[in-house]
């Protein structure tokens, strides 16, 4: 076969035409290095507005959310993939590793404020080395490894006959969670969770239909924007049958399909995600005639136990305990709840 024939005149041309568009390219690129530039020195003078007006204490209250809702979604995930070692490892490390990465080191504070909160201490540090209220003699230190944090106290109390108005979650020995409960004529409508030391972190509204079933809960975070809906829809015996989750724009995340026994007890509840593949299941298991579950079991995608939960109540048949444990039985952590009524 014959080769093509060069032609000077036409690479001549070409050639011309590739550096017209080099010198278009290297024009346009110093027009977005201009650009780049300029946005860049008004970012640097927006930023350094925002530090000289920022509230310190708001970033801490940030910086502290911002661990809670890290370790509890990292534990999550690595619960879920099965690797339980690494789920103990998290609970155990990963909060102290979050609180050296935070600390905060802001450029304009007066001096009051760094006596009351150094900024190369972590809010979650600081919170639990705040000063005994005055005016009550102050508690004798606790004997034991773990600082006791500065909680706020519980709402008032009008004995046990009361609806229940917090919930407070004790996870390895320290306060990890908050929920506050709020009625309209002895219904539920929301539930406020709280961080250890008081401030919002997310809420939960209920909503009903009109014969006084729950079918959805929006969940909201602390600026107002919906997390997540989730609608439920039931059985002919009235009982839930599944939950849909959805985000703000309507779009499935995941649903929640549930199995009963023939005393309607729930004994399985199953995860699948958008394309309905199954995610993950829980196995609840009863003794005897019991109405609460006392064992609930993990499975996989694959339906294999990953791990269980092992359950106690009160006489409210409240849960006041809950054991989790890998497949082998070791612990991965222990969950305590206080209840109270008002």
């Amino acid at each position: 076969m014959m080769a093509n024939k060069y032609d000077p005149d036409k690479g001549y041309t070409e050639y011309l035409e590739l550096a017209k568009n080099q010198e278009e390219l290297e024009g346009r690129v110093a027009k977005l290095l201009e650009e780049r530039r300029k946005l860049k020195e008004k970012a640097d003078k927006h930023l350094e507005m925002a530090r000289q007006a920022v509230n310190f204490d708001l970033i801490k209250t940030a910086a502290h959310e911002f661990q809670v809702e890290i370790l509890n979604e990292i534990t999550k995930a690595v619960i879920e993939s099965n690797n339980l070692e690494k789920a103990v490892k998290l609970i155990d490390h990963l909060e102290t590793h979050l609180e050296a990465r935070l600390r905060l080191t802001p450029r304009r504070e007066d001096e009051a404020t760094k006596k009351k909160a150094p900024p190369t201490v972590s809010p979650a540090i600081a919170a639990r080395k705040k000063p005994q209220p005055t005016g009550k003699p102050a508690r004798p230190e606790p004997r034991g490894p773990r600082e006791q944090a500065a909680y706020p106290p519980p709402p008032a109390s009008e004995g046990a006959g009361g609806k229940m108005i917090e919930r407070r979650t004790i996870l390895n020995d320290r306060l990890h969670e908050i929920c506050r409960y709020e009625y309209d004529n002895d219904r539920l409508t929301r539930m406020i969770f709280l961080d250890p030391n008081g401030n919002p972190l997310r809420t939960h509204q209920l909503i009903y239909n009109k014969d006084g079933t729950l079918v959805q809960e929006i969940h909201i975070d602390r600026a107002g924007i919906t997390l997540q809906v989730c609608d439920r829809e039931f059985n002919k015996q009235d009982k839930i049958a599944k939950e849909i989750v959805r985000n703000p724009h309507n779009e499935v995340l995941h649903t929640v399909n549930f199995k009963y026994d023939r005393h309607a007890r729930l004994t399985k509840k199953e995860w699948r995600d958008s394309r309905h593949k199954r995610t993950k299941s829980w196995e609840y298991r009863y003794e005897k005639d019991a109405a609460d579950p006392a064992k609930i079991i993990w499975r996989d995608e694959r339906n294999k136990p990953y791990g269980f939960v092992e359950l106690r109540y009160d006489d409210k048949e409240h849960i006041i305990e809950e054991t989790s444990k890998d497949r082998t039985g070791d612990l991965i952590r222990s969950i305590t709840y206080q209840y109270f009524y008002g």
